[in-house]
């Protein structure tokens, strides 16, 4: 039998979202099929994790309600988190505050399965999250939040980090906003599976500077970044996916549920998990080459004398492959190059790293960072959650960009992409309670 380290997988369970978000990435690989999971699908899958000795299972990449297209009464969500919680499998869901809310209203005891919940924010406020999301989903969440706080459902906010959101003052409202609501907060950088968003992508200073802030003022949960462990000498040593961790598709256009190493890298995309054996799935060409980067580590990083050779092992292998066209190339945010240009990050020293109790479904699973705000952190500007959901954050009414400063077109029109820039801001005009305190 095939010797592995995978423990902590992704499962992508529809084609179907009720947003539309100018950063998503995987849009552009749902949103030809009208495929649908059977329950036959899902057994089959779950007896092929259990049989790899999967540990953990994360259920996004589209919201996952919609499991059979825009009819949610149809869906088999309920389920798939069922048979995964019944084969000794802890679930997450990560939301944008539908799946959480469909499940809590019709199929509760489901729900009080799920071991940790992510729900979506791309900003604090929600004029700029709807306008990115094409939906108006922020009041959604916060109910949301509160009512699996008060389940005793553990949770969290997630963010993709992008340009437009991820400095100290952003970073601070996202803080102040997720102590008010009782949550932990999760920050995935973005990672651009089409060129036009590399632009979008945190700048290095941005990068450092946004996580240095952050965990000096968050006790640390989850650190799965190498380029971070670089410098804190604790979390993940090298890129998780492809070697402890993959992300099995929503079912193809032709009926296959393929997986692939990394949630973002949909050119390694190996295999069918209803006809194939997994354990022949994560041997193929497109697993090895993606996981051995981490084991071999590139070339063009050991020609570098970089001092943190060992700890970072070449960062994300997706951001460097997306960035730069090859596997062979360092990441982006090559912690040597920061240090040489700019000096060391003020990011602790060997923090201590874990929850207070139970586990995180995306503990080493993803290039991912999750904490939780300390309770002395204060940003005085917030004092109130009507600032949040009546607001934005310019400093009068304005006209607001998307945060991702894209949105979702039609592939045909851009001969293959599926996100095109925006350039022309939406005209907001809010009413008198959206001032800051």
């Amino acid at each position: 039998m095939t010797e592995h380290r995978f423990e902590n997988i992704g499962w992508t369970v529809g084609n179907h979202c009720n947003a539309s978000c100018g950063h998503c990435y995987s849009w552009k690989v749902r949103k030809d099929s009208s495929e649908f999971l059977t329950t036959d699908d899902v057994d089959r899958v779950v007896e092929q994790l259990v049989r790899l000795g999967i540990k953990t299972v994360n259920l996004g990449g589209n919201e996952p309600i919609y499991t059979h297209g825009p009819d949610i009464r149809r869906t088999i969500l309920p389920y798939i988190i069922r048979a995964l919680a019944d084969a000794g499998l802890p679930v997450g869901l990560t939301t944008n505050g539908a799946s959480f809310f469909y499940l809590d209203k019709n199929h509760h005891d489901e729900l009080l399965l799920i071991n940790d919940i992510d729900f979506s924010l791309d900003s604090p406020f929600a004029v700029e999250h709807d306008l990115n999301r094409g939906a108006r989903l922020h009041r959604l969440i916060v109910k949301s939040i509160a009512r699996s706080v008060e389940l005793g459902i553990d949770c969290s906010v997630i963010t993709c980090g992008m340009r437009a959101n991820f400095d100290k003052d952003y970073l601070s409202t996202f803080l102040s906003l997720t102590k008010m609501l009782g949550s932990e907060f999760r920050i995935n950088t973005l990672k651009p599976v089409e060129p036009t968003l590399i632009d979008e992508m945190p700048t290095a200073g941005q990068f450092y500077e946004g996580f240095a802030f952050l965990m000096d003022n968050t006790s640390c949960i989850t650190l799965g970044e190498s380029c971070l462990t670089a410098f804190t000498g604790a979390g993940t040593e090298g890129c998780p996916c492809g070697t402890s961790s993959f992300r099995i598709n929503a079912k193809t256009k032709d009926g296959r549920i393929p997986i692939n190493p990394c949630v973002y890298a949909h050119e390694y995309k190996a295999g069918d998990l209803l006809t194939d054996d997994i354990f022949d799935i994560i041997v193929s060409p497109q697993f090895t080459d993606f996981g051995n980067r981490r084991k071999d580590i590139p070339q063009v990083c050991r020609d570098s004398g970089c001092e943190f050779l060992e700890s970072c092992r070449g960062g994300c292998t997706s951001r460097a492959y997306l960035v730069n066209g090859t596997l062979n190339s360092k990441d982006p945010y090559c912690p040597q190059e920061y240090q040489d240009q700019f000096g060391r990050p003020d990011l602790p020293v060997e923090p201590e790293i874990g929850c207070y109790e139970g586990i995180r479904v995306h503990d080493n699973y993803l290039c991912t960072w999750i904490g939780e705000v300390n309770e002395d952190f204060q940003d005085e500007r917030w004092t109130s959650l009507d600032q949040f959901t009546n607001g934005h954050h310019g400093d009068d009414d304005d006209d607001v960009l998307p945060v991702s400063r894209h949105h979702q077109v039609d592939v045909a029109l851009l001969g293959g992409d599926s996100l095109a820039r925006v350039d022309e801001a939406v005209p907001v005009r809010l009413g008198p309670t959206r001032g800051r305190a």
